[in-house]
């Protein structure tokens, strides 16, 4: 009995072209959805601790608690952040 082989082709992707594919996964108009800290790092490409830090000290957006133990972002917000973050501080200092 033959056994048929497959050839798996593989590529690299760059990290720029990896943020750029999850960004444009949340371009859909479900914009207003909340996501996870996790999901937040990944757009953001850092760590999950630091969005939690710039929006501790009201330079990002904050997480809306849901429960006590249950915390999310809305996307759009973050989304507004990421286009221009000096200017969302700007306009949102005394919020």
């Amino acid at each position: 009995m033959a056994q048929a082989t497959t050839q798996q082709t593989t590529h690299s992707v760059t990290k720029a072209q990896a943020q750029q594919a999850a960004a444009s996964a949340y371009s859909a108009p479900a914009d207003e959805r909340l996501i996870t800290d996790k999901e937040v790092a990944h757009l953001l490409g850092s760590c999950r601790s630091w969005p939690w830090k710039l929006a501790q000290g009201g330079r990002f957006p904050q997480p809306i608690k849901l429960t006590p133990k249950f915390t999310r972002w809305r996307l759009s917000e973050v989304r507004a952040w990421m286009n221009n973050p000096d200017a969302w501080q700007a306009k949102n200092a005394g919020a």
